[in-house]
């Protein structure tokens, strides 16, 4: 019988109304009942997006709060000349009017000043009120007579410097009164600082003779003694020679010599006066630059603009508006300064962001992996609701809307307390990586159910694995792995180094997890096989379960392999730079401490010294630089050792940590060319040949019996030759046992000496207490010479947080995989309890099935941060990061590279394998509590 029309028009409203409503004003109701229903769960999504966008939101934000102040700290440190713009005119060969002095009046350089501030502009800002101006002797005269001191027979020089007289009146006068304004033939007067007083000799009422150009000196009478007002004065830093005294070193053969080098603060008389010095006059202006406010960014637009106030189109301006000719800026002590900090930001920016991209990486893994957990809990429910006739894009938009409800207030609130907590500038980077977040965290859950409803859903057994991938899978492993190579080769190659360092490691990382979900049933079936003859079945049965579990249930510990390759990676720049820095140290010293003398070392030094306590092991050598050969054109150092006691020190404290060949120095018969081991460079230019090299005390011919990469007590090319055999291959003069008498140039310079825990200050007075004029380096102080810079320290801090946030991102993935898989592992005891098994027995089977997979993931996190290192290598050089731009400007030229961390590689591994050991022996024990009936009904309904 036909079914009557009201009867269809209730049955179309039946189903209508058992459809689930779209995202909408009418969802709202539904979307309150699921979240009073499960508010566990939306609690633990909030929590979980609001951490994750704080995290991410205020990395960037920290990235600049940390150079910003790296910058200003960096600025704060260094000199005050440093940190200044300096103008100067040379004004020897002006032209003046007649009856106008040559050398510039106050006014013209106040009308200079005021040009340079108007030509000036941001970022570079002048201090308000801090810039100096004034004439100054182009070059330190000599001073005449024997009245001052004279500590190496050398006359003191002297600066005059005539600023304004403002500036003169804003001194306080100690004693005296200030110089005279009317200019002076051949004398003119002076005041000058108490410090320079005291160390001069000079008083009120003194004078000082300076020699000239003209051969009639001038003298400069001391009117009074002076002191500042404030803390600093600006002219103080313009002309630090005001503000005392300093020695002065001529280099030379022997003991360096020096000399005393003082000013001398004059009035506006002395300006034409200046001209009659070597060197004439020079106006100067001191800009002191506004550094509180600039920050990282702007270091770029400061260099150029310093460009521009040295040699381009503003110093063109400058010069047009200044009244005085031949104004030119110097800037290089600031540029030099930012340069460094600019390569120390571009050393450290890359290593920053492979830790940022493997925290982004593994926080995006963590959040997927929750909303798929999500997703798979929702499985049957999403099933009927599909069953129902709900579409997919309404099931996407009320499943999103459901999610968007808590991620979305939790996101901004952790944007939020990241713009709060972290002070920075930045703020768009901040909100776009929270929006992300809470884009991400929408998603996941229903794309997953999309994904997994498309076709109709029944269920099936999931401990079954594919037997052929499909074909979109083989594209994107080929895909990966593409990447992979490309980054290598085009980070080894030094293109886009920065991007391409930071995607590396987690690209191997994921390469890696799609390794390991190919190739993981073989060794657990193969396992299985080995176990199949044991007594009992438990670890069989565990093993076979293992070997059969879907692929599916291995991919989540992908985030456990990169937080692993990310920490991994992260130890080794920490362990490269450290040790880079401690071969920077042993190169310089050569052992744990090292003597040495300008010319011999006194007698009895070694002896004195092994007696002091922590001395273990002392070899005196001799050593001669910049010595050449006719084929060598590089200069060389000729070390003169005893090669036995030269070797145990070698082998204790080499700068290669490997041992010394002594035996193949002891091999000289008395005639022809002497054996050495040489360097690599020297037994290049060598060549298998011998060549002769004038010392200080002859000529001697060496050939390469050995060739090392280094040596101790030198650096460089090297070539260590044995003292019995110079000494035998010179005169043969010996002491009547076959030892040298030490007459022949054999005497020895430096002493190295080893040992665990030296003393310096003990070291120091027995070699006071030996001679006069050693030198004392101990490698413990000249490694803490190497300590980081204010950007160096806060990218390490910056580094280590987002590594350990990395790992905590990688322990709460595996807590997640865990999750995922405890139903059925409940269900599984309940089923092994019900058939008879023992309780021990059932908790050792499920234990045994679920930590397969996770010792595979923690031992392929090993092989991945290894691999990962040795692959980055050859393209990341961490010597920025580990030498500051002054040590590397001294003579540090020990490169600095990844070096493997055997401590981040094994301990953050052996941490999961704890973490998952924990979790599951929880778990089973909390499954125990329950009866096997809950268990097999709980999952009747799930």
């Amino acid at each position: 019988m036909p079914v009557p029309a009201p009867e269809k028009g209730a049955a179309r409203r039946a189903r209508r109304a058992a459809r689930p409503r779209e995202a909408g004003p009418g969802a709202v109701p539904w979307i309150r009942a699921r979240l009073r229903a499960a508010p566990g769960q939306a609690l633990a999504t909030g929590v979980l997006v609001m951490v994750t966008a704080f995290l991410l939101a205020a990395l960037p934000r920290a990235v600049d709060s940390y150079e910003s102040g790296a910058l200003r700290e960096a600025l704060a440190r260094a000199q005050a000349d440093r940190r200044s713009v300096t103008v100067t005119a040379d004004v020897v060969a002006r032209d003046a009017s007649p009856g106008r002095s040559p050398v510039p009046s106050d006014a013209e350089l106040a009308a200079t000043a005021e040009a340079f501030r108007d030509v000036v502009r941001p970022p570079v800002v002048p201090q308000p009120g801090a810039d100096v101006y004034g004439v100054r002797n182009g070059t330190p005269a000599p001073t005449l007579g024997r009245a001052l001191p004279r500590p190496a027979q050398l006359d003191p020089r002297a600066t005059v410097v005539v600023p304004p007289r403002e500036v003169l009146s804003g001194l306080r006068t100690v004693t005296g009164r200030l110089p005279a304004e009317a200019p002076g033939d051949d004398v003119v007067e002076a005041v000058l600082t108490a410090r320079t007083a005291e160390v001069m000799g000079l008083e009120a009422g003194s004078s000082v003779r300076l020699a000239t150009v003209d051969g009639a000196p001038l003298t400069v009478r001391i009117t009074g003694i002076v002191e500042p007002r404030g803390p600093r004065p600006a002219l103080w830093t313009a002309v630090p020679v005001v503000r005392g005294p300093g020695m002065v070193w001529v280099p030379g053969r022997g003991d360096p010599r020096g000399y005393w080098h003082f000013g001398l603060l004059s009035g506006g008389g002395a300006r034409d006066a200046l001209l009659r010095l070597e060197g004439g006059a020079v106006a100067f202006w001191h800009h002191p630059l506004r550094v509180e406010d600039l920050t990282p960014d702007e270091v770029p637009a400061v260099q150029r603009a310093l460009a521009s106030l040295s040699g381009g189109s503003d110093a063109a301006r400058l010069q047009a508006r200044s009244p005085v000719e031949g104004a030119v800026v110097d800037g290089d002590g600031l540029d030099a300064l930012l340069a460094a900090f600019a390569a120390e930001r571009r050393a450290a920016g890359p290593l920053v962001l492979v830790a940022a991209v493997g925290v982004a990486s593994v926080a995006a893994v963590v959040l997927l992996m929750a909303g798929g957990l999500a997703a798979a809990g929702r499985r049957t429910e999403t099933a009927l609701l599909r069953a129902r006739g709900g579409s997919l894009p309404g099931i996407a938009r009320l499943l999103a809307a459901e999610t968007a409800v808590v991620a979305v207030p939790a996101a901004a609130a952790g944007v939020l307390c990241a713009l709060l907590l972290v002070p920075s500038r930045r703020w768009a980077a901040a909100l776009l990586l929270g929006a992300a977040v809470a884009a991400t965290a929408c998603l996941a859950l229903p794309l997953r159910a999309v994904v997994t409803h498309r076709t109709p859903w029944a269920a099936a057994r999931e401990d079954l694995t594919a037997a052929r991938p499909s074909r979109r899978r083989v594209v994107v492993e080929l895909t990966v792995v593409a990447l992979v190579a490309g980054a290598l080769a085009a980070s080894r190659s030094g293109a886009s180094a920065g991007v391409l360092t930071a995607a590396t490691p987690v690209l191997i990382a994921t390469a890696a997890a799609l390794l390991l979900r190919r190739i993981h049933p073989i060794p657990l079936r193969l396992l299985a096989r080995a176990t199949a003859r044991l007594s009992g079945a438990v670890v069989h049965l565990a093993m076979v379960r293992a070997g059969r579990a879907p692929a599916a249930a291995v991919m989540p510990l992908a985030a456990v392999l990169v937080a692993l390759t990310v920490a991994s990676f992260g130890g080794s720049v920490l362990a490269g730079v450290a040790d880079g820095r401690s071969r920077a140290a042993r190169a310089a010293v050569g052992a744990d401490a090292r003597i040495e003398a300008p010319a011999s070392l006194p007698e009895g030094l070694a002896a004195r010294i092994r007696r002091v306590d922590g001395v273990e092991e002392a070899a005196a050598v001799r050593v001669e630089y910049g010595l050449r050969t006719a084929g060598f054109s590089r200069p060389f150092a000729l070390v003169v050792v005893d090669p036995s006691s030269y070797a145990r020190l070698a082998a204790r404290t080499g700068p290669d940590g490997g041992g010394f060949p002594a035996a193949a120095l002891g091999r000289y018969g008395g005639t022809g060319p002497l054996p050495a081991v040489v360097s690599p460079g020297l037994a290049e230019d060598l060549g298998g040949g011998a060549a002769t090299v004038a010392t200080d005390s002859g000529s001697v011919g060496i050939r390469a019996a050995a060739v090392r990469a280094a040596a101790p007590a030198v650096e460089g090319d090297f070539a260590v030759v044995s003292t019995a055999s110079l000494a035998r291959s010179r005169s043969g003069r010996t002491d009547g046992t076959g030892r040298p008498d030490g007459t022949d140039g054999t005497e020895p310079t430096v002493l190295l000496v080893g040992g665990a825990h030296l003393d310096g200050a003990r070291l120091r007075d027995a070699a006071r207490g030996a001679g006069t004029g050693l030198t004392v380096k101990l490698y413990s102080e000249e490694l803490a010479r190497y300590e980081s810079t204010p950007l160096q320290t806060g990218a390490r801090r910056l580094y280590l947080a987002a590594v350990a946030a990395c790992a905590g991102y990688g322990a709460l993935a595996l807590l997640l995989a865990l999750l995922r898989t405890a139903p059925g592992r409940r269900a599984l005891l309940a089923r092994l309890r019900t058939m008879g098994t023992s309780r021990r027995q059932a908790h050792a089977l499920a234990f045994l099935e679920a930590l397969p997979p996770i010792v595979l993931a923690a031992a392929g996190g090993i092989l991945t941060g290894l691999a990962a290192v040795l692959l980055l290598r050859p393209g990341v050089d961490l010597t920025a990061l580990a030498f500051s731009a002054d040590a590397r400007g001294k003579g540090v030229t020990v490169q600095a590279v990844l070096t493997p961390d055997p401590g981040t590689l094994l301990w953050p591994p052996a941490g999961v394998l704890v973490l998952a050991c924990t979790v599951l022996a929880l778990q089973t024990w909390l499954s125990g509590l329950r009866g096997p009936g809950t268990e097999l009904r709980t999952e009747e309904h799930t």
